[in-house]
């Protein structure tokens, strides 16, 4: 329902045809703060599953049918230094392994430049990202 938020501000503003591109999205798989229940690794499995499922099916929301443009997923490698209080939110331990199976293969047609976009996004976070940590 945050597309839509977007979609109904860029419609007051004159602007109801610009694409929304989903600049960062995910779940943090640990806190920080031990208080911080909610980042678990079952829940950033759930929240990337359904994302990469969500962008396949094709549908999008009440106010833009098609869905976004774009959706970048935050991020592919845990930072292999972790100050106190930092959450991690890759989809790789910073040893490269993985933390769970996401499947971003098996598209059909209408989705399929979504899902390519993540990986083209992923592929630039490991070669980029990573040495800027």
């Amino acid at each position: 329902m945050m597309v839509d938020a977007v979609v109904s501000a860029l419609a007051v503003a004159g602007h109801e045809n610009l694409p929304v591109i989903v600049a960062e999205t995910g779940w943090p798989s640990t806190g920080g703060d031990p208080t911080e229940v909610d980042a678990k690794l079952e829940y950033a499995e759930m929240y990337i599953k359904g994302l990469v499922g969500h962008l396949r099916s094709g549908v999008g929301t009440p106010l833009r049918k098609e869905g976004v443009s774009q959706a970048y997923i935050f991020e592919l490698i845990d930072k292999d230094i972790v100050k106190q209080g930092t959450r991690n939110w890759g989809i790789l331990y910073a040893n490269m392994s993985k933390k769970y199976h996401v499947e971003f293969s098996g598209c059909d047609e209408i989705a399929v430049e979504r899902v390519l976009l993540m990986r083209v996004c992923l592929v630039w976070w490991l070669l980029v990202g990573f040495f800027l940590v």
